[in-house]
C-alpha cells in the first residue's frame, strides 16, 4: 500500500501538547519517521496549530456545525493529553490542501493532514476520542492516525460520539467491534443522527503496525449473535435499537461497518 503512496516518504508523525504532559505520554514509538513533538509553549508552533484548527473546521463544517474552536483545540486536545497526527512538507503537500487551508506564504512549517483529539477519563487507559479527520483520504491515513494515538496515549479501550452517517465508522471498526452503549443522545448537536459508543482496542504491537500501515485491522474477533443491516433512514428500525439497548440488549457494528447505497447508508451490526 505504501509503495502507490508518493508522499510515505515525507510524511511525519506529530503529537501538540505541552511541556508537563511530555513525562505522562508515550513517546517512544517505533514509527517509520521520528515523532515531532510540538509545545504549545514553544510560540513558533502557533501558525502550525492555526492550520491543524482550520483542517478541523474544514472536517467538520465549521463552528456552525461541529468544527472545533481554537480554545476547544486546546482545552479539550492538547491540555489533556495532545493532538496526534501526520504532517508534511509544504513542498510535498498536495496543492489543493495547501488552498483549502489557506497557508502564508510567509509560513515554511510543515502542513497537517491528519488529527486525532482524544481526553482521559475517570476509567483507567481509557480515551474518550473525539475527533479525528485525515486531509488525504482514500490511503488509509485516518486509520493510521488513529492507531498512532492510542499508542502515545497508552490506551486499552476508547469511547465516543458519532453519527450513523459517518463514514469514519469504517475506521473505527477496523479496530475491534463497536458496542452502542447509547441511542441517539439526548445531549448533543445532533442528537437524533447520533450514537456513544466503546471499543476494546488491540495490543500496543498491533497499533504500532497499524500506525506504520503495515496491518489494516486490530483484533478480528466478533462478538456473537445476530446479523443486521441496519438503515439509519428506517425510523422502525431505529425504534428496534433502541427497544434493544433498553432491554438489556447488546449491540456492536462490525466490519465493515457503514456502506454506502443509493439511498443513503447502512451499517452493519450484530445483535446479541
Amino acid at each position: 500500500m505504501k509503495q502507490d503512496q508518493p508522499y510515505e516518504q515525507h510524511l511525519q508523525p506529530y503529537v501538540v501538547t505541552t511541556r508537563r504532559n511530555r513525562d505522562h505520554l508515550n513517546l517512544q514509538v517505533d514509527t517509520d519517521h521520528s515523532l515531532e513533538v510540538l509545545q504549545i509553549e514553544d510560540e513558533s508552533n502557533a501558525e502550525f496549530c492555526e492550520l491543524l484548527n482550520r483542517s478541523n473546521q474544514d472536517a467538520f463544517g465549521g463552528p456552525q456545525d461541529m468544527g472545533m474552536p481554537l480554545w476547544v483545540l486546546l482545552d479539550c486536545g492538547v491540555l489533556p493529553s495532545g493532538v496526534v497526527g501526520f504532517m508534511l512538507p509544504q513542498e510535498h503537500t498536495p496543492p489543493e490542501i495547501i488552498d483549502k487551508l489557506d497557508v502564508d506564504e510567509d509560513y515554511d512549517g510543515p502542513v497537517p493532514v491528519s488529527e486525532y483529539c482524544g481526553c482521559p477519563t475517570v476509567e483507567d487507559d481509557c480515551i474518550s476520542g473525539f475527533s479525528l479527520h485525515s486531509q488525504l483520504v482514500g490511503h488509509g491515513i485516518a486509520t493510521r492516525t488513529k492507531a498512532l494515538a492510542m499508542v502515545i496515549y497508552g490506551a486499552r479501550s476508547q469511547i465516543g460520539v458519532t453519527q450513523f452517517y459517518n463514514p469514519a465508522i469504517r475506521v473505527h471498526v477496523r479496530f475491534g467491534a463497536m458496542e452502542v452503549l447509547t441511542h441517539r443522545p439526548a445531549v448533543h448537536t445532533h442528537p437524533e443522527d447520533s450514537f456513544v459508543y466503546r471499543v476494546e482496542l488491540p495490543a500496543r504491537k498491533t497499533l504500532v503496525n497499524m500506525a506504520n500501515g503495515s496491518d489494516v485491522f486490530g483484533d478480528s474477533t466478533l462478538p456473537e449473535g445476530v446479523g443486521w443491516e441496519f438503515d439509519p433512514d428506517n425510523e422502525m428500525q431505529q425504534g428496534r435499537l433502541s427497544r434493544h439497548l433498553q432491554d438489556g440488549g447488546r449491540v456492536w457494528l462490525i466490519p465493515p461497518g457503514w456502506r454506502a447505497t443509493e439511498e443513503g447508508c447502512e451499517l452493519h451490526m450484530v445483535l446479541e
